[in-house]
């Protein structure tokens, strides 16, 4: 019995690794990376508010990019995968975790709005420490080992940048190098997970589809 229930537990995080390990979150990502690295170059026109919220419009359109993308290149290989009640408690686990941290996260934010501010090093700190819970919550509940290391080098890309800054003169506090390179990183690695995926999922052939028909 112990075995069968390990097996179905592991069957489980099979099919669930094999329908989301596409790399589409990962791309997504990328382009919240990238606004670090290009909204200090923005702020100077249009202001720090506006230099992040243009970005409203482009994560929108990449959602409905990545939405095509799943929608006519993942489902037609993996179809609708359904989890097993354990999962789907985790995951739901997951949604009221980071909901309630993104609230905690937007409080915090506004208390460090009208703050005094101090050094780069300190001012960074609490935001590099809910970047890192926040990375590390979406690593355990989505079983993405990949999340923990994003965690790490984003969180302490501000401390790199700001060494940067310090040492050697990089302008704006060498987040557009930093997060710039990362972001690469980060899409680069969605790019590889999503052809990976493509490989090794090819679309079922008209025998396929039609025995599955027949025996639907």
């Amino acid at each position: 019995m112990n075995k069968n229930n390990i097996s179905i537990k592991e069957a489980d995080r099979q099919v669930y690794r094999s329908a989301l390990d596409n790399g589409l979150v990962d791309i997504f990502l990328s382009s919240f990376v990238l606004m670090w690295a290009v909204a200090p170059y923005l702020s100077r026109f249009i202001g720090d508010f506006w230099s992040s919220a243009i970005f409203l419009p482009v994560w929108g359109g990449l959602a409905l990019l990545l939405y095509w993308v799943r929608k006519h290149i993942i489902l037609p290989r993996t179809g609708v995968v359904k989890y097993g009640p354990a999962r789907i408690k985790k995951l739901s686990a997951f949604t009221w975790i980071m909901l309630v941290l993104n609230v905690v996260f937007m409080l915090l934010g506004f208390v460090a709005f009208f703050m005094p501010t101090g050094p780069g090093w300190t001012r960074m700190l609490p935001f590099s420490l809910m970047l890192l819970v926040s990375f590390s919550l979406a690593g355990y509940f989505l079983d993405a080992t990949r999340f923990y290391v994003y965690g790490i080098l984003i969180a302490g890309g501000f401390f790199v940048g700001e060494w940067l800054y310090q040492e050697y003169g990089f302008v704006h506090h060498g987040y557009p190098v930093v997060f710039g390179f990362l972001s690469l990183v980060v899409l680069l690695t969605g790019l590889y997970k999503l052809i990976t995926f493509i490989r090794n999922n090819p679309l079922p052939s008209e025998e396929e589809l039609q025995w599955e028909g027949n025996n639907g």
